[in-house]
């Protein structure tokens, strides 16, 4: 049995065997789940009470193990991340305060030809070059999502713990600031980051987006010519149809989908995020070398999640 720490990390607890649900009028309870249990503390509490590091909790082996994300998911009480979420922005690196923009140069090849061997990398690169000059992506409510920038920083100083880069920044309809976590298949092999670690990564940006959202409004107005409204942000998990497919289809996963998916309306509702979960149809790419960014060799298009498991 395991419990969340302040910091986010599960860790061994033997002390206790009690049970209960997750409810906001509880003062204190525990979850079991296998391997697992999260302290719950009252949900009416102050944002800052709660125990939950998000930008920690992402990271959590129970997250991103196989064989437990789903049951991790479906313990996870709405209210509990909401007020992680409120803490997480509360908090947020301020980049801004120390002089560094959201936006940065990005110009040149030789300058974008610097990302890793992640071909999560290598395929965020390709698609923002390919909608530099192709239509935005039709979403299933019939907004469109368009790619404004990638690998955009939220770091403000290298103590920053957990904070990383924004895979993608992008535009729902145009106005509304979107976080997408991208996320790529390995090999046939490895399946990558769960479904859960990357919706709950992309939640932890979202917050700090949140908090910077004027400044990044400003930047986008003075770079992109963009106007992006006050609405709290979009959040997308995308990611190649190969990718969704491994998780639906592996035994050990479980009946992930409509648990995530629920978990993800309810918080939608809370905080007025718009989530979406999308799938890429032939997403072939051409690695990038030096001097030569990653490029699309297949007709991309892109799906909800949910028509891939017959929702």
């Amino acid at each position: 049995m395991s419990a969340i720490t302040e910091s986010g990390r599960l860790v061994s607890s033997t002390s206790t065997n009690l049970k209960g649900s997750c409810r906001p009028e509880a003062a204190l309870r525990l979850i079991q789940i296998p391997t697992m249990t999260c302290m719950i503390p009252d949900m009416e509490a102050s944002a800052t009470n709660t125990s939950l590091d998000l930008l920690k909790f992402y990271k959590d082996r129970e997250v991103r193990r196989i064989s437990t994300f789903a049951d991790v998911a479906g313990q996870l009480d709405p209210y509990y991340l909401v007020a992680a979420y409120a803490r997480a922005r509360d908090s947020a690196p301020r980049r801004h305060d120390r002089n560094k923009l959201y936006f940065v140069d990005h110009s040149g090849p030789t300058n974008r030809s610097k990302i890793s061997n992640r071909r999560e990398e290598h395929l965020a690169l390709a698609l923002w070059g390919e909608s530099q000059t192709g239509d935005p992506m039709v979403l299933r409510n019939g907004a469109t999502l368009e790619i404004l920038d990638y690998q955009t920083p939220l770091k403000a100083q290298q103590s920053d713990e957990g904070v990383g880069k924004v895979d993608l920044f992008g535009l729902i309809d145009g106005c509304r600031s979107t976080v997408i976590e991208l996320k790529v298949r390995p090999t046939t092999n490895n399946y990558g980051d769960t479904p859960l670690h990357a919706y709950l990564e992309a939640f932890a940006y979202c917050a700090l987006v949140e908090a910077n959202a004027s400044e990044i409004a400003n930047e986008a107005s003075t770079k992109f010519n963009r106007s992006i409204d006050d609405r709290p942000p979009g959040l997308v998990v995308m990611a190649p149809q190969d990718y969704w497919a491994g998780y639906v289809e592996h035994p050990r996963a479980g009946e992930w989908w409509p648990i995530l998916s629920t978990l993800a309306m309810e918080i939608d509702k809370i905080l007025s995020l718009e989530t979406h979960f999308l799938g890429l149809r032939d997403t072939a790419f051409r690695v990038g070398t030096k001097g030569q960014d990653p490029q699309l060799t297949g007709h991309h298009s892109v799906f909800d999640v949910s028509e891939l498991i017959g929702d």
